[in-house]
């Protein structure tokens, strides 16, 4: 895929919050009208204590909000910003993002990575994963990869095995939708190292960005693709044009922003602000 936008800037959506419904159902419409290129969704499922006075316990499905995101927009791509692998089986997982893919005429982007919190892995009967939560997203993906190519699968990795099936249709877009692989802690970098078509780490420095890009490509032995995504402050949109560049400067395909802790009608407000300065 290419990135053609004179600055390629993506827009995070508060899927969370009393209020996401309408902010699901109206802002990605919005995004696209303003220009952005790109509306992400955050994957958590339940409540946590730890982001208890951030986030809250409301939170619409990232798959299903994502589907509804592709049904009523038509150019602006759609992705999850990132989906927690292991909390659903890896099967379903490529069946449901195949179908999003196809039904969005070749819109999706897959944002992974592999979660944190031990109590939202429990709550939804993947506790016994937590602990090798690594190994079980990287053996997820293989698989996922494999329902993609088509053809019948024969699986036997310690936590997914699956034989004697196929699973079609294939995602419109080949060999597969781009896989952007977050984090940037050693195994984030290995794993975006071997997979990634997009590394999309969060709130480095553009300076931070270009070199630990540099370090995935020797990993790598090759030249992996990098994002961004960003937390935005108020304070922020006075200079977001001049900070939107110097990412792209330091080799970023794509900056995603967020404004993280806000209801839908402020996000919806700063995007707008964000728009005017950044495309016109």
């Amino acid at each position: 895929m290419s990135y053609e936008n004179r600055r390629s800037v993506g827009l995070a959506i508060p899927n969370m919050g009393t209020d996401s419904p309408d902010t699901v159902r109206d802002l990605p419409r919005i995004a696209e009208d303003l220009g952005y290129d790109s509306v992400w969704v955050t994957d958590h499922l339940v409540g946590l204590r730890a982001t208890d006075d951030l986030y809250g316990s409301h939170w619409m499905e990232a798959l299903t909000a994502l589907t509804w995101v592709a049904a009523t927009t038509t150019t602006i791509r759609v992705g999850t910003g990132v989906l927690v692998v292991p909390y659903r089986h890896p099967v379903l997982t490529a069946k449901m993002l195949a179908t999003v893919d196809v039904l969005s005429g070749g819109r999706l982007d897959v944002g992974i990575g592999t979660g944190w919190s031990r109590t939202e892995y429990r709550a939804v009967g993947a506790g016994d994963l937590f602990a090798e939560r690594g190994a079980a997203t990287d053996e997820a993906l293989d698989l996922m990869l494999a329902c993609w190519r088509g053809g019948p699968i024969e699986h036997d990795g310690p936590h997914f095995p699956v034989r004697h099936v196929q699973v079609q249709p294939r995602p419109a877009q080949h060999p597969h939708p781009p896989i952007w692989v977050g984090g940037n802690g050693p195994a984030a970098m290995r794993r975006a190292a071997r997979i990634a078509d997009v590394w999309h780490p969060w709130d480095l420095t553009p300076a931070e960005l270009a070199e630990q890009g540099h370090r995935l490509d020797d990993i790598a032995g090759r030249a992996v693709a990098r994002s961004i995504r960003l937390n935005l402050d108020e304070a922020a949109l006075d200079r977001i044009d001049d900070l939107v560049d110097g990412y792209l400067e330091a080799g970023a395909v794509r900056v995603v922003v967020e404004f993280r802790g806000r209801n839908g009608q402020q996000a919806c407000a700063l995007a707008q602000r964000a728009a005017k300065a950044l495309f016109g």
